[in-house]
This record gives structure tokens, sequence and C-alpha cells, in this order.
């Protein structure tokens, strides 16, 4: 089953960039526990960085794709596009 990071792990491997895959449980983990594991280092927005964000109060992944919107997967709502705007960011990571 897909969820936020494997679609992660999906577009970083196509643009060649590719992180260490990831199994953890729950979805209160913080990813600067996890970040030197999988390649990502904390940087300042950019295009094509990975946002940290709060969805139901819970850790979740974004992928940005341009200068104001994010592709991610949303459990029962599957892989979409919005506004980065929608969601609190909590970090944004580099490979």
């Amino acid at each position: 089953m897909l969820d936020c990071f494997g679609l992660i792990w999906l577009i970083t491997k196509r643009v060649g960039r590719p992180i260490c895959d990831l199994v953890y449980k729950g979805f209160n983990c913080s990813l600067v526990r996890l970040a030197e594991y999988v390649g990502l280092k904390q940087c300042e927005f950019e295009i094509e960085c990975v946002l940290e964000i709060e969805k139901d109060e819970r850790l979740h992944l974004g992928y940005a794709i341009d200068d104001t919107r994010m592709i991610h997967y949303a459990l029962n709502e599957g892989v979409i596009i919005e506004e980065i705007d929608d969601y609190k960011v909590n970090g944004y990571w580099k490979f």
C-alpha cells in the first residue's frame, strides 16, 4: 500500500535522486529523526523539496512541484495536487 513517504520515495527514484526506503510505525514520528537515514537535509523552501506538513494533526510529507503547489498521497484520497498554503509546514528538506 502506498503512503505519503512511499510517494516521495517513488518521485525521488524517478528524478534520479533516490532516497533509502523506510519502515516506521505510527504517524507521530518526526522527519528530523529519520532524515539522515533516508538522505535528506533540512533547507529553505525550493521547488522539488520535500515538505514536512501536518495533516489531521499527524506527520505528513509532500513534494513541491512549483512555488505554490505540492503533490502528496492522502489516505482515502489517493495522489493529489494541492496548494502548499492549505497546510501548516513544519520544515523543508532536500536531497
